[in-house]
């Protein structure tokens, strides 16, 4: 198996009263697999525990086929013996080294200058090797500890919201990175984040926690587009997320086009180019419903569809609509009476163009 299984129970103490416990269960196929989650899911509890910096009570880990962790047959490799990389969110480099010296740290034996100068000209950080972790730049840290991390060829990486303290361009451009670097090493990343735009961007996986949970796993937009379960959805945060295409842009009146897989919408303007794939999130609770065709509103989109699920959810209905895309709306019960709606039923989605939300 070239992925990452895990099948493990934890409970950590980080202060007074009962502690906080992780139950997760996943496996993966290699690839980029995104652990995604709000503060406070058990994201980077269950990094460290791969990692071997947190015991289990319970559970099972193997990376590319290897066991590092069994309770049943006590089997608990040190952190030093699993041959994984990590890169934290603040890098973590020692102040008083510099890059090249920072990159050689994790690697044994002979040519350890060779190795951390062909590791660091790999992340783009050759032209830093002799600058030391105070002269950087927040991304050119993190190229650093990436560095570092490949440096003892490692047979996994983690990656602890390595971006999160970045801005969009840079995340953006060591997203790139991350990216090439799966395509040439080929071992599996496990990448913690609670950005929805790097999960989409990033993931070939994604393992979706909520409350210490593991609440859903599949492939980034089948699982953000369609949470299977109320924890789910309010962990990605948006009952719609669509991936699609830029058409063009009208920079003068302030929207663009995008096609999300036939069907066609206005958005507030991108910065993406024409060509290029955009992820957009949008909330039911923006998405209104007629019965009839409507006109003269200053809703940019006019979208027809066909009704395919009701479900009522306390005082709220959620409206499940088929276009060439679905999309789902959130209405009140006496909308659902008054406009009589039932599956089947023809509808239009007025939806404003700036309702749909880029995920950065």
């Amino acid at each position: 198996m070239s992925g990452i299984a895990v099948d493990v129970t934890v409970e950590r103490r980080t202060g007074p009263g009962a502690p906080f416990r992780l139950e997760a269960a996943f496996e993966t196929e290699g690839g980029i697999t995104v652990v995604f989650g709000p503060s406070g899911a058990g994201k980077s509890t269950l990094l460290l525990a791969i990692l071997g910096a947190l015991r289990p009570e319970r559970g099972r880990i193997s990376v590319a086929g290897r066991v590092l962790f069994d309770s049943e047959r006590g089997v608990d490799l040190p952190t030093r013996e699993r041959g994984l990389g990590i890169v934290f969110q603040d890098a973590l480099l020692f102040p008083h080294l510099d890059s090249r010296r920072n990159a050689a740290f994790g690697i044994r034996g002979g040519e350890r200058r060779a190795r951390a100068d062909e590791c660091l000209a790999r992340v783009g950080a050759a032209a830093l090797a002799e600058r030391l972790p105070p002269e950087l730049s927040g991304g050119e840290r993190q190229r650093v500890a990436l560095a570092r991390a490949l440096a003892a060829s490692p047979a996994g990486l983690l990656l602890d919201e390595p971006f999160s303290a970045l801005d969009a361009a840079s995340r953006e451009e060591l997203g790139r990175l991350v990216s090439g670097l799966h395509r040439e090493t080929g071992i599996p990343f496990v990448h913690v984040t609670h950005d929805l735009g790097e999960a989409l961007r990033l993931g070939t996986g994604l393992v979706v926690m909520d409350g210490g949970r593991v609440v859903q796993t599949g492939a980034p937009s089948e699982v953000l587009s369609a949470p299977a379960c109320k924890a789910a959805a309010r962990a990605v945060g948006f009952e719609n997320v669509f991936t699609g295409t830029v058409l063009r842009h009208a920079p003068e009146e302030g929207w663009s086009e995008v096609d999300l897989g036939g069907t066609r919408v206005e958005t507030g303007l991108l910065r993406e180019r024409p060509g290029e794939g955009v992820a957009l999130g949008l909330r039911a609770s923006d998405v209104i419903l007629s019965i009839a065709r409507v006109a003269g509103t200053s809703a940019r989109n006019l979208i027809e569809g066909t009704v395919v699920g009701i479900e009522a959810r306390g005082p709220v209905v959620e409206v499940a609509i088929a276009t060439p895309v679905r999309f789902r709306a959130a209405v009140t019960l006496a909308a659902v009476r008054a406009l009589r709606l039932e599956p089947g039923c023809r509808v239009w989605l007025l939806v404003k163009a700036l309702a749909f939300h880029p995920l950065v």
